[in-house]
C-alpha cells in the first residue's frame, strides 16, 4: 500500500518492500577523478591545511598519493569536493558511492561513507577539512546534506547487496563501530561515527538501538547525528529516545528523509507527524509536505488525524487524496464522524462508491450504520435533471459553440469592434449647480497662513519638495489664486481625513486646475470624495466613473448621476476607450456606454456620429450584442479543486440535481465573473438553481481554494460569495478575514471585506461592523471601517446610526426573553448586565445555564431547546462586548438619537434593552443642554428621579448621560438603581470624575502623569478605549500614543517607545513624557502647535485623565 513514488523516492532498507536492484553507474571512476580534477589544488590546500587533523591529512595524502587506500582518505577528499559543489549540482556526487563500489568494493566503500558523515569539507575557499564535533551543537550548514547525496547511496547498494557481500560491508562497519568505541574518550565523542554505521544498515537493530540510547544520555539539542538515526529508527522507543534531539526541519526540508523516517517507524509516525504540524513553530510549506505524508500512510490513525484537522487550510484537500486512495477505510472512518464539513465529504464519497456502503455499515455501530444507510438511500434517490428541462445556457453555454472558420475549435469574442485612431480632443469642463456654488465657496477648515508662508510652500511645491498638509492645503484654500494654480497638479495630500470639505472649496476656487488634485483624492478614497467630481468632465473623471459603475452602492450611484448630468461629454469620452484596446479599461467603458444608452440613447447616437461612420457602426455594434457572448479571448480553464466530483450536487429549486456538464458551465460562469462585474449569464443561474444549494456550491469552491495554495489567479472562488453567497456564507467567511493578515494575506483580507459588503445582509453588516470595531489588525481594521461608512453612506446613516439596526434579535420574543420548552418543565431565558444569558425555572430559580435533558423530558423538545439555548450563548457573545462598548462610547463622545430612534433601536430591542434599562438617560434641549433624566422601567415606560412617568416624544434628543452632566443628582440616582437593584453593564453612576488643574492649563500639559513608568502591555490596554499608537518614526518605533478628542488629538509621549511587530523590543516599560493637545495633523512641532488645555471640554477631559490614571496607578 505504499505509493511507488515512495519506494523511488525513500533511502531503502534491507528486507522491506520494492528494494530496487542496485546497478552501478558506467564511467563512475572517471567522473570521480573529473569531480577532483576540477579543483584538486583548492582541495589539496584543504586537505593538507594545519586545522586538518593530523590523521585526516595522511589518510588523504595516502589516498592521493597512491600509497595506500584507506577509507578515511577517500572520505576526506569526497568531502573536499563536497564542499566546492553547488546545491544545484550535488546529485552529481552519487558517482563517488560507485566509483568506490566499483573499484574497491562494498566494505570499502561503507566504510568510507560513514567516515564522509563524519566530515565538514569546509565550504569554497581553503577552509581545512574537520571532523564534526560531537560534544557541542553544531550548525554544519548544507555540507551534510551533500555528503548525504554519496551515503544514501551506499546505503541503497547495502538494501540490495547479496548475503555475502552484505556480511562483509557490516563487518567493515563493525569493525569501524568497535574502533571508534576504543579510541574514543568518552561515548559521546563516538556519536557521529556511530549515528553514520546506523543510517547506513538501518536493518542492524542493535546498533540503532545503543546509539539512539548515546544519543539521549548525550543530553544534546540539534545536531545531524540525530538525522542519521531518525533515517534508521524503526520502533517508537527508538525514536522516542532521539526526540529531543531531532530538529524537525531536517527531515521535513526534504521528501526522501521524511518517508524513509514514515516508511520505517511504520504506523505510530502519524503521531508523530501530527505533534509536528501542530507546532507554532512549523512553516506553512512543512505543513503541507506532512499532510501530504499523512495523506497516503496506509493506517487508520493517520485518517483519523486528518479528520480531526478538517477545518484547517489544506486539509481537505489531502483527505480527498487520502479518501481516492482508501477508499473503504474512508468510508468507514467518516460516517463516525458527525461534524458538517465531514459529512458533505462522506455525501460525496457515498455518490462515487455506493457500492461500499453495504461493507462499511457492517462494520459499524448501529447508530453510524443507520445514517450511513439513510444518506446512501438519499444520495441515490435524487433525480438529476435532464437536458430538456434545462434552459439553453446551462445546456450548451456560448463558449461551448464553435465560433470563427469552419472546424475551428476556439471562438473570438464576440461583439467585440475596435475601431483604431479614435481619441476625444474635448477640453476638461465644469458646470456648478446653483447649489454647489452657494455651498461649495464656503471653507470647511481652520487653516492659517500668509504671504510669506505661501510663497515658500508654492516655491516648495514647484521644486518638488515634500510639503506638510497643513501648509498646502493652507496655500490653496486662502491663498492667492494665481500663487496656488500652477501648483496644483503638483501635490496630493497624505491624509484624506474628512477631505471632503476642503477639497469643495479648492474645486469652487479653481474649477479645472483643480482636477488632478481631485482625481487623485478621489482615487485614494472613492467612497468619501467621488461627489467631488459631479461638476467636471473629462477623460480621467470618465474613466473614474465608468470604473466606479460596477463598485458598490455608494460610488455606482455617484456615477451613475455623473452619467445623468453629462450624458454628451460622457458618450464622447468613453466612446475611444470602448472601441479601443481589449482590457478592463475597455470592459467598464463599455458597461458605461450600455447604462448610458439605456437612459439617453440619443446622446450616445450623437456623440458616435460625431467622430465618424466606422465609430458609429461601431457603437451600434457594441449596444447591440447579447451580454451572454461577451466573453474574453481566451475562456478561464476550471483547476482540479473545482471538479464536480469533490462537490455536493447543486440543486435547482425543483429539488433535483444540475447534471455535471452544466455544474461544469456554472463554474466557468463564476470564474468569468468578479464581484463588480458579474458575467451576465448568472442571473439564469440564480433563477433556476436553489439559492441555498448554490451559496453552499460556491462554499465549497472556496474551502477547496483556500485548501490549494490559493493562487491569486483564481480569486474568483472568493468573489463568486459576493455573488450567491447568504448569511451563511458570511458566518463562515467572517473569521477566515480575521485570520488571514496573521498569513501575511492583508490583500486577501480586504477583498474579503469586499464580499461581506456584496452581499449586504444584516448579518454580512453585522459582522463587517465587528471587524471594524474589534479586529487585531489595525490596517483591516481602517479597511472594514471604510467599508461601513460606504455601506451608511449608501443608506443616508451615519456609522453609529448603522450599527443600531445592526444588531440581531437573535429570535428573542418582544419582552426581551425566550421560552425553552422540554415537554414536562419550561425555563425562561433571561440576561445579565453583561448580556449573559441566565435562565429561570417555572419556580423563579435562577441558573446560569440550562439543565440537560433528563429521562422525563420529551426528548425531542429537550434536545432541540438545549441546542437552541447553547446556540443564543455563542451569537450572543460575538455581540454583547461590542454592544457595551459602543454605549459607554455614545456616553463619552456624547452621542444623541432621536426619541424615535431610541424607541425603536434600545428600548424596543429585545436584546439591547436589557442594557438601555440599566443605564440613566439624559434629554437635551434645542440649545444644547440638559432638560431633565430618565431610565427605562421594566415595562418599557420612562420614569424621572423621583420615580414619576415621564413622556418622551419622536422628535426629543436622547442619549447616555454622563455622571458630570448630572452632577448633585448622581447619588439620588444611585439610590434608585440600589432600591431596584439594578446593576449597570459600565461604571457610570459611580464612574470617577476628574478636571484639569489651573497649573496644568496654565503649562498646557498635564503635568499629573509626567515620568510615570507604565507596563509597556498594560498601556496598550488603552487601544480598547480608543487610543491608537502613533504614526512609527524612526527604526519603526512608535514615540506616541493618541486620541481624538474634539478639535485635536490628546497625545502621550512616550520613552523609549515602541518597536513595530516586537513591543517589548525596547524594554517592557514605557516612561511617559508631556501631555498635551496637539492639532488634527498630530503632534509634529508640537510646541509650536500645542493648544490650548481650554479647548478640551470637561468630559472629554475627565476621561482621558481616567484612562491615565487607570494605567498609571
Amino acid at each position: 500500500m505504499w505509493p511507488a513514488a515512495w519506494a523511488r523516492a525513500r533511502y531503502p532498507r534491507r528486507g522491506h518492500h520494492a528494494v530496487a536492484p542496485f546497478v552501478l553507474a558506467e564511467g563512475a571512476a572517471d567522473a570521480l577523478a573529473a569531480l577532483y580534477d576540477k579543483d584538486k589544488n583548492g582541495i589539496g590546500l584543504s586537505l593538507r591545511h594545519e586545522r586538518t587533523p593530523v590523521d585526516v591529512r595522511e589518510a588523504a595524502a595516502a589516498w592521493i598519493g597512491g600509497a595506500g587506500h584507506p577509507p578515511l582518505g577517500a572520505a576526506a577528499v569526497a568531502a573536499g569536493i563536497a564542499g566546492r559543489t553547488e546545491r544545484d549540482s550535488w546529485q552529481r556526487l552519487s558517482v563517488i558511492a560507485d566509483a568506490w563500489i566499483g573499484t574497491r568494493g562494498l566494505p570499502f566503500a561503507a566504510a568510507a561513507a560513514a567516515e564522509l558523515l563524519t566530515l565538514d569539507g569546509g565550504w569554497r575557499g581553503h577552509n581545512p577539512v574537520s571532523r564534526v564535533p560531537a560534544d557541542l551543537y553544531y550548525q554544519v550548514g548544507e555540507r551534510p546534506e551533500a555528503a548525504l547525496v554519496v551515503a544514501a547511496r551506499v546505503r541503497a547498494a547495502l538494501a540490495a547487496a547479496p548475503g555475502d557481500a552484505y556480511a562483509q560491508a557490516r563487518a567493515a562497519l563493525a569493525a569501524l563501530r568497535d574502533s571508534v568505541l576504543r579510541d574514543s574518550v568518552t561515548a559521546q565523542d563516538a556519536l557521529p561515527l556511530l549515528a553514520a554505521t546506523s543510517f547506513l544498515a538501518p536493518t542492524e537493530s542493535e546498533w540503532v538501538d545503543a546509539d539512539c540510547l548515546a544519543l539521549q544520555k548525550a543530553l544534546r539539542q540539534g545536531s545531524w547525528f540525530a538525522l542519521y538515526l531518525a533515517m534508521a529508527v524503526h520502533t517508537p522507543e527508538q525514536f522516542r529516545r532521539i526526540s529531543d534531539d531531532l530538529l524537525p526541519y531536517l527531515l521535513l526540508d526534504d521528501g526522501a528523509r521524511l518517508v524513509t523516517f514514515a516508511e520505517g517507524l511504520g504506523a505510530p509516525v502519524a503521531d508523530v507527524l501530527a505533534e509536528w504540524i501542530d507546532a507554532e513553530y512549523t512553516s506553512a510549506e512543512h505543513q503541507r509536505r506532512i499532510l501530504r505524508t499523512l495523506a497516503v500512510l496506509p493506517y487508520d490513525r493517520a485518517f483519523e488525524l486528518l479528520l480531526a484537522r478538517v477545518d484547517r487550510r489544506w486539509v481537505e484537500g489531502m483527505l480527498t487524496e487520502s479518501m481516492r486512495r482508501f477508499p473503504r477505510r474512508a468510508m468507514r472512518l467518516l460516517a463516525a464522524d458527525r461534524r458538517r464539513p465531514v459529512e458533505q465529504l462522506l455525501r460525496v464519497h457515498v455518490a462515487a462508491h455506493p457500492d461500499l456502503v453495504a461493507e462499511a455499515a457492517a462494520a459499524l455501530p448501529p447508530a453510524d450504520a443507520g445514517r450511513l444507510r439513510a444518506l446512501a438511500d438519499a444520495v441515490a434517490s435524487l433525480v438529476t435533471a435532464t437536458p430538456d428541462r434545462l434552459p439553453p445556457l446551462l445546456v450548451s453555454p456560448p463558449w461551448t459553440v464553435a465560433a470563427g472558420p469552419a472546424g475551428s475549435a476556439g471562438r473570438t469574442r464576440a461583439g467585440a469592434p475596435v475601431v483604431a485612431g479614435l481619441a476625444c480632443t474635448d477640453p476638461p469642463a465644469v458646470a456648478f449647480t446653483a447649489a454647489e456654488r452657494d455651498t461649495w465657496g464656503h471653507r470647511t477648515s481652520d487653516t492659517r497662513g500668509d504671504t510669506l508662508t505661501w510663497e515658500r510652500t508654492a516655491e516648495a511645491l514647484r521644486g518638488g519638495r515634500k510639503v506638510d498638509d497643513h501648509r498646502a492645503r493652507s496655500l490653496f484654500e486662502r491663498g492667492p489664486r494665481e500663487l496656488g494654480r500652477p501648483v496644483l497638479g503638483a501635490w496630493q495630500p497624505e491624509d484624506l481625513w474628512d477631505a471632503g470639505g476642503w477639497l469643495r472649496h479648492v474645486a469652487d476656487r479653481f474649477g479645472v486646475d483643480a482636477l488632478p488634485l481631485l482625481v487623485g483624492c478621489a482615487r485614494r478614497r472613492p467612497v468619501a470624495l467621488a461627489g467631488v467630481l459631479l461638476p467636471f468632465a473629462s477623460g480621467d473623471v470618465a474613466a473614474l466613473m465608468a470604473g466606479w459603475l460596477g463598485g458598490n452602492r455608494v460610488v455606482r450611484g455617484v456615477a451613475t448621476a455623473w452619467l445623468d448630468r453629462h450624458p454628451s461629454a460622457a458618450a464622447r469620452h468613453l466612446i475611444p476607450v470602448a472601441l479601443g484596446k481589449a482590457g478592463t479599461a475597455r470592459r467598464a467603458a463599455e458597461r458605461a456606454l450600455r447604462t448610458l444608452a439605456a437612459r439617453h440613447p440619443a446622446a450616445v447616437e450623437a456623440a458616435a456620429a460625431s467622430y465618424d461612420a466606422a465609430a458609429l457602426a461601431g457603437v451600434r455594434a457594441l449596444l447591440a450584442v447579447d451580454p451572454l457572448e461577451v466573453l474574453p479571448a481566451r475562456m478561464p480553464v476550471a483547476p482540479e479543486w473545482a471538479d464536480p466530483a469533490l462537490h455536493l450536487p447543486l440543486l435547482l429549486r425543483d429539488g433535483s440535481a444540475l447534471p455535471t456538464e452544466s455544474v461544469r458551465h456554472v463554474v466557468t460562469m463564476l470564474a468569468l465573473s468578479r464581484a463588480d462585474d458579474p458575467y451576465a449569464g448568472l442571473a439564469t443561474v440564480r433563477e433556476w438553481c436553489d439559492p441555498e444549494s448554490l451559496a453552499e456550491f460556491a462554499w465549497s469552491l472556496f474551502r477547496r481554494w483556500r485548501g490549494s495554495d490559493s493562487a491569486s489567479k483564481e480569486q474568483w472562488a472568493l468573489e463568486a460569495l459576493a455573488l450567491v453567497g447568504n448569511d451563511e456564507t458570511v458566518r463562515r467567511l467572517a473569521p477566515v478575514i480575521r485570520a488571514w493578515p496573521g498569513e501575511s494575506q492583508h490583500a486577501r483580507a480586504v477583498a474579503g471585506l469586499d464580499v461581506l459588503a456584496a452581499i449586504g445582509s444584516d448579518v454580512a453588516l453585522m459582522h463587517l461592523h465587528g471587524i471594524a470595531e474589534r479586529v487585531r489588525f489595525r490596517a483591516l481594521r481602517e479597511k472594514a471601517t471604510e467599508k461601513i461608512d460606504e455601506v451608511a453612506a449608501g443608506l443616508g446613516l451615519s456609522r453609529e446610526q448603522l450599527g443600531d439596526r445592526l444588531v440581531p434579535t437573535f429570535g428573542l420574543d418582544p419582552d426581551g426573553g425566550l421560552t425553552l420548552d422540554y415537554g414536562p418543565r419550561r425555563f425562561r431565558v433571561g440576561f445579565d448586565e453583561q448580556l449573559k444569558p441566565y435562565v429561570e425555572d417555572e419556580r423563579g430559580k435562577r441558573r446560569t445555564a440550562l439543565p440537560k435533558p433528563g429521562a422525563r423530558d420529551d426528548a425531542t423538545a429537550a434536545e432541540e431547546a438545549f441546542a437552541r439555548f447553547a446556540a443564543l450563548r455563542k451569537d450572543v457573545r460575538t455581540v454583547a462586548g461590542d454592544q457595551l462598548r459602543r454605549l459607554e462610547r455614545a456616553m463619552v463622545e456624547g452621542r444623541r438619537w432621536s426619541g424615535a430612534e431610541f424607541r425603536r433601536h434600545l428600548v424596543e430591542h429585545p436584546l439591547v434593552r436589557h442594557l438601555a434599562r440599566r443605564l440613566v438617560w439624559g434629554r437635551w434641549a434645542g440649545d444644547g443642554s440638559l432638560r431633565d433624566a430618565l431610565r427605562i422601567a421594566e415595562d418599557r415606560t420612562f420614569a424621572g428621579v423621583d420615580d414619576a412617568p415621564l413622556t418622551l416624544a419622536d422628535d426629543d434628543v436622547v442619549g447616555v448621560a454622563h455622571p458630570l452632566l448630572l452632577g448633585d443628582t448622581v447619588p439620588a440616582w444611585s439610590v434608585v438603581f440600589a432600591d431596584y437593584e439594578i446593576l449597570q453593564p459600565f461604571a457610570q453612576l459611580d464612574r470617577e470624575v476628574y478636571a484639569i488643574t489651573p497649573e496644568e492649563h496654565a503649562k498646557g500639559r498635564l503635568l499629573r502623569f509626567a515620568r510615570k513608568v507604565v507596563p509597556t502591555g498594560k498601556l496598550l490596554g488603552l487601544e480598547h478605549r480608543g487610543w491608537r499608537r502613533g504614526d512609527p518614526m524612526d527604526a519603526g518605533v512608535q514615540s506616541w500614543m493618541q486620541r481624538e478628542v474634539p478639535g485635536g488629538l490628546l497625545v502621550v509621549e512616550l520613552d523609549p517607545g515602541i518597536a513595530v511587530g516586537a513591543v517589548d523590543a525596547l524594554g517592557g516599560e514605557q516612561t511617559l513624557g508631556d501631555v498635551y493637545l496637539a492639532g488634527e495633523d498630530g503632534p509634529y512641532h508640537h510646541t509650536e502647535r500645542a493648544l490650548s488645555l481650554s479647548r478640551l471640554d470637561p468630559i472629554s477631559a475627565s476621561e482621558i485623565i481616567r484612562d491615565l490614571s487607570g494605567v498609571t496607578a
